[in-house]
């Protein structure tokens, strides 16, 4: 062991600590996307490429990062069960462990751990709201080793997802 190593450890353990620390959900919507949802109490925002906001937790190498990434575009009847089975097949193509995944009429849940131990779920649901239909997809991922801290805080994200 480097002498540097558990000092490291320390650090890295105090910034993942630091993340979970506030523990509070706070509402977000973006009328743009038409959504809106429970999202972690002071995390970085950012729009994405192509659109949608990814949320990160702060203090923590952006490759190593909890995130929540939340999409939205106007549905014209989806197929949800080719994206659904589209979905399943790269995870699985990917190497990834498929640790559950729902399917029902008005869309999908797959959380799945890749080899390196990133948990990562990923939710699409079709949302009718005032404005019209929308196709919602939402995701969520950590490292294996915070899911002591992810889990809890993460866990009532995907089911706050809705209309704006």
């Amino acid at each position: 062991m480097r002498r540097f190593d558990p000092i490291a450890a320390l650090v890295s353990g105090l910034l993942l600590a630091g993340a979970a620390q506030a523990g509070d959900l706070v509402a977000w919507s973006d009328a743009d996307l038409g959504i809106s949802a429970q999202v972690p109490q002071g995390w970085v925002s950012d729009t994405m490429p192509g659109g949608g906001v990814l949320f990160a937790a702060p203090g923590i190498d952006p490759h190593k990062a909890p995130h929540v990434a939340l999409r939205a575009h106007a549905d014209k009847g989806s197929d949800l069960g080719a994206a659904h089975d589209q979905l399943l097949r790269s995870i699985l193509l990917d190497g990834d462990k498929v640790l559950s995944d729902e399917q029902g009429e008005a869309g999908f849940t797959i959380r799945s751990q890749d080899a390196f131990g990133k948990v990562t779920l990923h939710k699409t649901e079709r949302l009718d709201c005032a404005s019209g239909a929308l196709l919602a997809s939402l995701q969520t991922d950590y490292p294996a080793e915070m899911a002591a801290e992810m889990e809890p805080l993460l866990a009532p994200v995907p089911g706050s997802l809705s209309c704006r």
